[in-house]
């Protein structure tokens, strides 16, 4: 299918799906995030797909929520909580997507973004990626999982003063945090997550699905 937010490649069961909006810096707009929801629904029923990698093209992995599509809509309290609403049903689909996701960030990665590189089982980045929970410089708390995801990714404590800072977090601070895995060339960026997710979905048995639920949720079911 074609998409005009997003694009998509497949090889070998691997499946790329590329935020394609550079000149936005790959901000999160509504038609984005339908794309998005779409391509991934395809992804998880389609039995001849093994694996996701998702990224972005341009130099940026996603700078955050499109705040102008945001705003459209008459009434926007109402607009913006029925959107946050059917946005965090499918984030949450994506988070416990039954099949390895592979995350290849380049450039940007904030806000709503940094939210969807962590639904990633694995993030990889280059030299010149960069993560922020930007949502206090606008003068809101996180959305999109951020308050469920980055305590989880790099405890409490630290999760607390990058999200209360707002600040940025280098590739080198993001890996000895442990919430990125590998810092690669950004020429070998999409081969090394290509690579990557195709050694995860060959080892991918049947209790995958059970054993990624379980860590997803642990800290409510600790004796799962």
């Amino acid at each position: 299918m074609a998409y005009r937010h997003i694009q998509t490649e497949q090889a070998d069961g691997i499946v790329l799906i590329a935020l394609n909006e550079p000149a936005q810096r790959n901000a999160l707009s509504l038609g984005m995030r339908a794309e998005l929801a779409e391509a991934i629904t395809q992804c998880r029923d389609d039995a001849g797909v093994r694996a996701l990698v998702l990224t972005g093209r341009g130099g940026a992995f996603c700078a955050g929520g499109d705040l102008k599509s945001l705003r459209e809509g008459a009434d926007r309290a109402i607009a913006t909580r029925r959107r946050i609403q059917g946005l965090h049903a499918w984030f949450a689909d994506f988070v416990d997507f039954p099949k390895p996701v592979v995350v290849a960030v380049d450039g940007p990665c904030a806000g709503a973004g940094f939210s969807l590189a962590m639904a990633g089982d694995v993030i990889l980045c280059t030299p010149r990626a960069w993560f922020c929970q930007v949502f206090g410089r606008i003068g809101v708390i996180p959305d999109m999982a951020s308050l469920y995801l980055l305590p989880r990714r790099i405890g409490l404590p630290a999760a607390r003063e990058l999200i209360l800072t707002a600040r940025r977090m280098g590739p080198d601070e993001a890996r000895a945090r442990g919430l990125v895995a590998e810092i690669v060339p950004g020429d070998r960026l999409e081969a090394a997550a290509r690579d990557l997710a195709a050694r995860l979905a060959d080892t991918a048995g049947e209790g995958f699905v059970a054993g990624k639920l379980a860590l997803n949720h642990a800290f409510e079911r600790p004796f799962s």
